[in-house]
């Protein structure tokens, strides 16, 4: 009497796949904010430059870079990065409006949802 040994291969298969609750990613990116610094004045006129890095353990799914005036919350700019790549380096300028204060943030997504912000307000006169 032959026996057969599908079963036994197709167990032994299910038993060496990967567990994909065990590969999730629960490590959020890391974010470095350079530039602006928390409370710099600029006057009106001058370029905000927005700079820093972004690294995570798996790729890094999307940046934003979004500008509000903190009297009104009127979006003055919101930067849309998908790098899809384990580290970046952004910058971006803006041009400073007399008389504002200014909330800037940058927000950085991986592929898994895991999140990290930073943010700092500056003022021009």
């Amino acid at each position: 009497m032959k026996r057969s040994f599908a079963p036994y291969v197709l167990l032994f298969l299910l038993a060496c796949s990967k567990d994909p609750v065990n590969d999730k990613d629960y490590t959020a990116p890391v974010l470095t904010l350079n530039t602006p610094t928390n409370n710099q004045v600029f006057t009106a006129g001058q370029s905000i430059m927005v700079s820093g890095q972004v690294t995570d353990n798996k790729f890094i799914s999307q940046i934003h870079i979004v500008i509000t005036n903190l009297g009104s919350g009127f979006e003055y700019q919101h930067v849309h990065i998908m790098p899809n790549a384990s580290s970046f380096t952004f910058n971006q300028s803006y041009t400073a409006q007399a008389g504002i204060f200014y909330k800037i943030e940058v927000i950085a997504d991986d592929g898994s949802a895991n999140s990290s912000a930073k943010s700092v307000q500056v003022f021009t006169n």
